[in-house]
């Protein structure tokens, strides 16, 4: 089998510090002997999983429990972690050695995972995990972290373009069209269109946030470059280079700064827009948010509506791309803390090809929080709406298979076949199939992260001057280690290039 390894994405902050692990001994014991839970006992499989943040999540638990004794002999323990709770909460649960079975991982963290000894190596499972070689075949492979199959991919759309979206409502009552805005980065000027419609909305509704959300345009690195496995040396122009270049010296992402700069300053963006980790989404959802800037798939209409409660409009702003960190920025990890290693295995499998354990976790309980309609999709029940669900995630892609799910209503017809063509027109980077192993320059990766973790929002979001502030982060990256990095990931690059 190939080694790959798994390229880093999406976020770029190093949040998790572990302890070491268990020793390859211990785990083995542990294996053996089925964790302490008797052999005659069903077996627990505690499962940390992305969660809304209202809910019952017991009633949840309870139907998935029915499933899983039915189908497996199992049971489940979930462990819902919500966006900002993902980088505090589940440090701690590792650190401390709970037995969690199961956890997605994004791969942002993935060093940490591996410094502490947490990740069980999957390759060593295939006899329990037969089903998701045949769903992903090849893109199995992403998995890899040097020899080790960190994780399995989760079953979505690849290609990951970004756009602003807005409030319908105000959009219209400003008489703006969609034709209105031709936003593209190979004119910064278009981004102007943006400024002025948050202009005309402080001035018509004094209590609205024109732009909220905990993404903005420099921290999704991913959309606009192949990051190659973290931000520290990228290609620029959606990998449409070959040569590895620093993104925090672009002129792009100075662009990006001072656009947030000019919306921060003239109170077009909320003042603790950088620092609150809530999702843009649930911002728009609690009524006072006019403009999110998110990434999105085929669907992204329907969805939206079923995660605000609003419709919105959709603006553009960048191309579609595939790259490797497309595939891998999110995995399904078994962690070195499970009993019984092979039931967590043989249960993860068969979360990727149960559409009832999917539904369940994204659209809560039947007949609740959601039914089937007349058209044979996702609804509300009578008399629930956005507002007063009880639970109800619509991040299908974050769970096992999202192809698998009952799509929800407002969804166009194959929806999920619609996602698959998704990426038949994207960009695809020129090093698509690269995986930049950083063994060698851990440490200088482990520096960077701190580095970045300090200054990225900030500057991202407009709170400093990006002039001044931007010298300053690229000197202290510089002086971290950046540059050994990136000749190490031109190195690797140009050797993986020479065998294609």
């Amino acid at each position: 089998m190939l080694r790959k390894m798994l390229s880093f994405s999406i976020a770029v902050m190093l949040f998790i510090t572990v302890l070491a692990g268990c020793s390859n001994s211990e785990n083995q014991e542990s294996n053996a002997n089925g964790g302490s839970q008797q052999a005659d006992e069903p077996y627990t499989v505690n499962f940390a999983y992305h969660a809304p943040k209202e809910g019952n999540q017991k009633e949840v638990n309870e139907l998935i429990n029915e499933l899983t004794m039915k189908e497996l002999n199992m049971k489940v323990n979930l462990i819902p972690l919500t966006w900002d709770t993902y980088n505090s909460k589940l440090p701690m649960m590792l650190a401390s050695r709970e037995p969690i079975d199961i956890t997605f991982a994004f791969a942002f963290s993935m060093p940490s995972f591996i410094d502490g000894g947490y990740i069980v190596d999957a390759a060593d499972y295939e006899e329990q995990t037969k089903d998701i070689y045949e769903i992903f075949g090849e893109e199995v492979q992403a998995g890899y972290i040097g020899d080790t199959l960190a994780g399995f991919p989760t079953k979505n759309v690849r290609a990951t373009p970004s756009g602003i979206f807005v409030r319908k409502d105000i959009f219209d009552a400003l008489g703006y069209k969609v034709s209105d805005f031709n936003v593209t980065t190979d004119d910064y000027s278009s981004f102007d269109k943006l400024t002025e419609m948050f202009a005309k909305v402080k001035e018509e509704y004094p209590d609205m946030t024109p732009f909220d959300g905990f993404r903005t345009f420099g921290l999704n690195v991913f959309t606009w470059v192949d990051s190659l496995g973290n931000n520290f040396g990228v290609l620029e122009d959606y990998g449409q280079t070959t040569t590895i270049t620093n993104w925090y010296e672009s002129e792009q992402f100075k662009q990006f700064a001072m656009l947030n700069r000019t919306w921060f300053e003239e109170g077009y963006s909320s003042k603790d827009i950088a620092v609150d980790k809530e999702l843009g989404q649930a911002k728009m959802k609690a009524g006072n948010t006019f403009a999110i800037f998110a990434s999105y798939g085929a669907n992204v209409l329907a969805e939206m509506k079923s995660q605000t409660g609003y419709e919105v409009v959709q603006i553009p702003v960048s191309k579609k791309m595939k790259s490797t960190t497309a595939v891998n920025g999110a995995l399904n990890v078994v962690l070195s803390t499970s009993e019984n290693k092979a039931k967590a295995f043989e249960f993860l499998n068969w979360a990727y090809t149960s559409a009832e354990f999917n539904d369940l976790l994204n659209w809560g309980v039947p007949g609740k929080d959601w039914i089937v309609n007349e058209e044979g999709v996702a609804d509300y029940p009578e008399g629930v709406n956005a507002s007063n669900v009880n639970y109800h995630s619509d991040y299908g892609f974050i769970y096992p298979n999202q192809y698998l799910m009952t799509p929800w209503a407002g969804s166009p017809e194959g929806i999920w076949e619609k996602y698959q063509e998704f990426d038949s027109d994207a960009v695809v980077s020129k090093a698509f199939g690269f995986n930049f192993d950083p063994a060698t320059v851990a440490d200088e990766v482990s520096r960077l992260g701190t580095v970045l973790a300090k200054h990225e929002n900030p500057i991202s979001f407009g709170m400093v001057d990006p002039e001044e502030q931007l010298e300053k982060l690229n000197q202290e990256l510089y002086d971290a280690g950046l540059q050994r990095v990136m000749d190490e990931k031109q190195r690797q690059l140009d050797a993986w290039l020479a065998e294609q």
